[in-house]
């Protein structure tokens, strides 16, 4: 649905989807154009791009630009990336869908600033993008990294905090020099935010990024990086998962570092997703759904993994490919049947080569 030399750009990646209140699916990607000589690169002009299906994921329409250049009218290339979608099912904003990406100068990461925007039309016009420096970096310097998922936010559903908007992010610490991960969070329908939960990576990690968040039966919420200790191995795929767990609506971790979800047997340092099955009900529970590639030092084996737990252990549940596999997003048509949204590319290929769309049945008793 997303495939390289389409379109205009060399390539299509970093997926996040999400079903909107009216039941279409919306599949959102990074359209990178061509930088230098490296293929598909992380530092190019990039746009935020949108497609929509009305029949669960089994065709979709033409691209759409959701988000594109610099934000303020400057003659500079811009990297408009990390999308992060969160839909909104309570109060006065109902029905809206915001939508969190990162902004930076083409072909320079050291300045790096998180913006908003929304669609009150089930994602068929969007808002201009608001910055939020100053609301989710605070006490930040003005350089350093920062990033948005990639995957898509949730509204909270249980306990005091229902219908709290969460997202998880992911930055250089400003005091510890280490990466870490944090949650961010709006209670008033995407308006405003709000920077919570902080920790760094595992003492021992040689990398944590990219953080994904869901909740769980009894309201807490149980966020999840990449991550690797030593070089990319077989043996190495039990601390490729680094997770933290919130009993407070995402104002505070219960631990003071992320910890190895070690059943978690996956590829190191690439990204994975999170879902909860009962998301398509409308509130949340106990069992949850992961994907990532399987294999020891490439991006391939996409697989799923289910807890019944609350992320308290897991277990592997399906193989979806055994091509080459990178970045993915879920979303859950039924408590049987999740949409997987993923990078992909033939054996002799790419993972980047194109982004498809899947579904898989979870033999929900």
């Amino acid at each position: 649905m997303f495939d390289r030399d389409t379109e205009g750009f060399q390539c299509f990646r970093i997926p996040a989807v999400i079903e909107a209140r009216d039941g279409s699916l919306l599949a959102f990607a990074e359209a990178r154009r061509p930088f230098g000589d490296r293929f598909c690169h992380d530092d190019g002009s990039i746009d935020l791009v949108m497609r929509r299906s009305d029949d669960d994921g089994k065709t979709w329409s033409t691209i759409q630009t959701v988000l594109s250049g610099d934000p303020w009218g400057r003659e500079l290339g811009a990297t408009r990336g990390n999308p992060e979608p969160i839909v909104v099912t309570r109060g006065p904003h109902a029905g809206r869908i915001v939508l969190l990406s990162t902004w930076n100068v083409e072909g320079s990461r050291t300045e790096r600033r998180p913006f908003a925007q929304y669609s009150d039309d089930h994602g068929r016009t969007w808002s201009a993008a608001v910055d939020l420096t100053e609301q989710l970096k605070p006490g930040f310097p003005a350089e350093g990294w920062y990033a948005t998922g990639p995957q898509h936010g949730i509204e909270m559903t249980n306990g005091p905090h229902a219908g709290r908007l969460v997202a998880g992010v992911n930055f250089l610490g400003p005091k510890s020099g280490e990466s870490e991960g944090g949650i961010a969070y709006s209670d008033d329908g995407g308006v405003s935010w709000e920077l919570g939960a902080t920790a760094p990576m595992p003492a021992d990690a040689d990398h944590f990024a990219e953080v994904g968040v869901e909740e769980t039966a009894d309201g807490s919420l149980y966020a999840i990086g990449r991550s690797r200790k030593g070089p990319k191995s077989e043996e190495a795929r039990e601390f490729s998962r680094a997770a933290a767990v919130s009993r407070d609506g995402g104002q505070t971790f219960e631990s003071e570092r992320f910890g190895y979800q070690r059943d978690l047997i996956t590829t190191p340092e690439v990204q994975g997703s999170i879902v909860n099955v009962a998301r398509a009900s409308g509130v949340a529970g106990d069992r949850l759904v992961y994907a990532a590639p399987q294999h020891g030092t490439l991006r391939k084996d996409l697989g799923l993994f289910v807890s019944e737990d609350g992320g308290d252990s897991w277990d592997h549940a399906a193989d979806l490919t055994r091509n080459r596999s990178g970045y993915s997003d879920l979303v859950m048509l039924d408590q049987e049947k999740v949409g997987v949204l993923y990078e992909t590319g033939l054996e002799s290929g790419d993972a980047r080569d194109r982004i498809v769309f899947q579904l898989a049945d979870l033999n929900v008793d």
